[in-house]
C-alpha cells in the first residue's frame, strides 16, 4: 500500500514539472521572437489594404507591407501568389528576403518593397485577417470620442498625405472619397448584435457641404449616429484607381439616447399638456441642457419652441390642448458632457394621444324661496345623493300676428309706390286742392268778378306804367 502511494506522488510531481517547463518554453519563445504575437496589438493602428475573397492589390508606392492571416486552428500555412504567378510560402520565404512567422492559428508576414499588382492568398483564411502597409501615402483619422450616444452628430477630420504633404493634385480632387462605415462587433451582449455594416456617409475634398476648403488634403464632414446602441467598430476607407487605404479604429460603445419623456395630459379643455424632458445619461451635464424643436398638432399645424439653459434638472414644455388626436414633438439637444465636450443630439420623436374634454354644464342657482328650501334640504343630504336637475326654460310662442302685419305693410307700401310711378303722379299733385270753375263767390256775388276784373286791370295798368319808365331806344 505504501509503495502505491509513493508511485502516485511521484507521477504527480513529474506532471507539475512538465507543465512548468512547457510554460517557460512558450514564454521564452514569445519573448525572443520579435515578429510574433508582440506585433499584433500594433496592427490595427496602421493603414490597411482591404482583402476581398483572399485577393488584394499592392500599389507601386508601398515600401513595406505587413500581413497577418488568421486561419482555422491546425490548418496549413497560407501560400502567397505574386502578380507574376510565382508562389511564396513559409519554406522559401527566406530565399526571397521575406520574414514569415508560422503559428498554429495565423501567419505573420513582412515584405519590403513588394511587387506591385494583384496578389492572392491560398488557405483556410478567416475574415478578420489584415494587411497593413507602410508607405508614403497615408490616411490619418483622429479617434472618435469615448462616450457616443444615439442621435449624436459627429464631426470628423481626416487627412490623406503623400510623403507627409497633403495630396492636392487636381486629378485627385474628383476621385478621392472617404467612406465612413460602422461595423457591428456581433457581440450578443449588445442590442446591435447581427446589425452588419452601416455606411454612414461619404466625404469629399471639394469644399462643398461640410468640407471647409477644397483640395487641401483634408476631409471635413459630419455624420449622425442614427443606429441601434451597442458595440461598433469605426472604419474609414479611401479608394482611388491606383490604391486603397483603410483605417480601422478600436471598437466604441454607442449608448442610448440621453433623454427620456414624461407626459401629463390636460384634464380640461382650458388646461395645458406638459411634456417633461429628463436627463438619463450621467455623462450629460443637466445644467447645460438646451432644447429646440417643433410641435406638430393633430391638425398638422406646427409650432416651434426653445428651452434654454437653466438650473432645473428637468425641462418642461407646455403644449396647448388644441384638438383631439396625436401630438408629435421633434427636438434637438444642445449640451455638454461632464468632461466639457459639446454635443448635439437629435432626440427620438415624442408622441402622445389626447382628447379635448368639454366642460360639464352648470345648473343655474335657484331664485325663489321654494327652490332655496329644496337646496337647503339637499345640502343636508349625503354628497352622493345630491343631484342637480337641469332647469328647463318655458318656450315662448312664435309671434305670428306681428309677422303677418309686417308683411301686409311691406306689400301695401310697395304696391302704392308702383301705382305712383305708373300714373306719373307726385306727392305735391296728390295732396294739392283742385280749382273749380264754379265756386260760391261766383254764384252768390256775380258783380264781384267784375270788381276783381277791374282791379286786375288796374294792376296791369300800373305794371304798364312802370314799364313805360324805361328809357327809349333813341
Amino acid at each position: 500500500m505504501a509503495k502505491l502511494i509513493y508511485l502516485l506522488l511521484l507521477c504527480f510531481s513529474l506532471q507539475l514539472v512538465a507543465q512548468e517547463t512547457a510554460t517557460n518554453v512558450d514564454a521564452k519563445e514569445n519573448v525572443e521572437d520579435p515578429t510574433g504575437l508582440s506585433l499584433l496589438p500594433d496592427l490595427p493602428a496602421k493603414n490597411q489594404i482591404p482583402l476581398f475573397d483572399n485577393r488584394f492589390r499592392i500599389d507601386y508606392e508601398v515600401e513595406e507591407i505587413t500581413m497577418v492571416f488568421f486561419r482555422k486552428r491546425g490548418s496549413a500555412s497560407v501560400i502567397l501568389v505574386k502578380p507574376d504567378g510565382s508562389k511564396v510560402n513559409v519554406i522559401n520565404a527566406d530565399d526571397q528576403d521575406i520574414q514569415w512567422y508560422d503559428d498554429k492559428t495565423y501567419d505573420l508576414i513582412k515584405i519590403k518593397k513588394p511587387t506591385p499588382g494583384p496578389w492572392q492568398a491560398i488557405g483556410q483564411i478567416l475574415p478578420e485577417s489584415k494587411i497593413m502597409v507602410l508607405t508614403d501615402i497615408e490616411l490619418n483619422v483622429p479617434p472618435l470620442p469615448d462616450h457616443l450616444m444615439v442621435g449624436e452628430t459627429i464631426k470628423v477630420t481626416a487627412t490623406l498625405s503623400n510623403g507627409g504633404q497633403p495630396i492636392v493634385a487636381k486629378d485627385f480632387r474628383d476621385l478621392l472619397r472617404l467612406d465612413v462605415l460602422f461595423i457591428s462587433s456581433n457581440n450578443a451582449e449588445f442590442e446591435n448584435f447581427g446589425a452588419g455594416v452601416i455606411e454612414l456617409t461619404t466625404l469629399a475634398d471639394d469644399g462643398r457641404n461640410f468640407d471647409e476648403k477644397p483640395r487641401d488634403g483634408i476631409f471635413t464632414g459630419e455624420f449622425k449616429l442614427d443606429m441601434r446602441p451597442g458595440q461598433w467598430q469605426p472604419k474609414f476607407v479611401v479608394k482611388t484607381p491606383l490604391y486603397t487605404r483603410e483605417v480601422v479604429q478600436e471598437p466604441v460603445i454607442l449608448h442610448k439616447s440621453p433623454i427620456s419623456y414624461e407626459v401629463a395630459l390636460a384634464t380640461k379643455a382650458e388646461d395645458l399638456h406638459w411634456l417633461t424632458f429628463k436627463v438619463t445619461d450621467p455623462m450629460i451635464n443637466p445644467k447645460s441642457v438646451a432644447l429646440q424643436g417643433k410641435v406638430r398638432f393633430p391638425n398638422n399645424e406646427i409650432q416651434s419652441f426653445t428651452l434654454g439653459e437653466s438650473a432645473e434638472v428637468d425641462k418642461k414644455l407646455k403644449i396647448v390642448n388644441y384638438a383631439s388626436g396625436t401630438y408629435k414633438v421633434d427636438s434637438i439637444l444642445f449640451a455638454q458632457t461632464v468632461t466639457g465636450r459639446d454635443v448635439v443630439i437629435s432626440l427620438p420623436q415624442a408622441s402622445f394621444v389626447a382628447e379635448v374634454v368639454e366642460p360639464e354644464p352648470v345648473a343655474p342657482a335657484a331664485a325663489d324661496s321654494e327652490n332655496a328650501g329644496l337646496t337647503t334640504a339637499a345640502s343636508e343630504m349625503p354628497a352622493s345623493a345630491v343631484v342637480n336637475e337641469p332647469v328647463v326654460e318655458e318656450e315662448k310662442p312664435f309671434p305670428w300676428l306681428l309677422v303677418i302685419l309686417s308683411n301686409i305693410i311691406i306689400l301695401g307700401g310697395g304696391g302704392f309706390a308702383i301705382w305712383m310711378v305708373a300714373t306719373d303722379r307726385s306727392f305735391k299733385t296728390l295732396f294739392a286742392k283742385k280749382n273749380n270753375s264754379m265756386d260760391l263767390d261766383s254764384l252768390v256775388m256775380p258783380g264781384a268778378s267784375e270788381a276783381k276784373t277791374s282791379s286786375a286791370a288796374q294792376k296791369n295798368s300800373k305794371k304798364n306804367d312802370i314799364m313805360e319808365l324805361s328809357l327809349p331806344d333813341d
